[in-house]
């Protein structure tokens, strides 16, 4: 039987450990400082440790509960990937109601629907 692996992220660490996926009693810990680990998905791709700004976003995905798995057609969707791609989306949630959370979901911002 085969063993799904899925990426497990330390944000403060700026690191992404690929991991079997399955229910453990423990909490997963980052190698470097022992932190708890946030389960990314199995299509999670790691930016470069030196991308500050990815990391960032990356920190807003994950704490809004977006996560990076596959779906039945091989990817997780869209995800912003920069500042300006999160502020705007942040704005348009703001302004329609949206929850934050499925407005960083959409590829393009609908601002029609909020514009008067």
């Amino acid at each position: 039987m085969a063993h799904s692996r899925t990426s497990y992220v330390c944000l403060p660490c700026r690191a992404s450990y690929k991991q079997v996926y399955g229910s453990r009693a423990d909490e997963r810990r980052c190698p470097r400082c022992a932190g708890v680990l946030i389960h990314a998905g199995s299509a999670f791709a790691a930016p470069p440790r030196r991308d500050a700004a990815a990391w960032r976003t990356l920190t807003l995905l994950l704490s809004a509960g977006i996560g990076f798995h596959k779906s039945c057609c091989g990817g997780p969707g869209y995800r912003p990937r920069s500042r300006h791609e999160v502020r705007e989306r942040k704005l348009y949630a703001r302004r329609s109601g949206e929850p934050l959370a499925r407005a960083l979901l959409h590829r393009d911002v609908p601002w029609e629907r909020t514009a008067r």
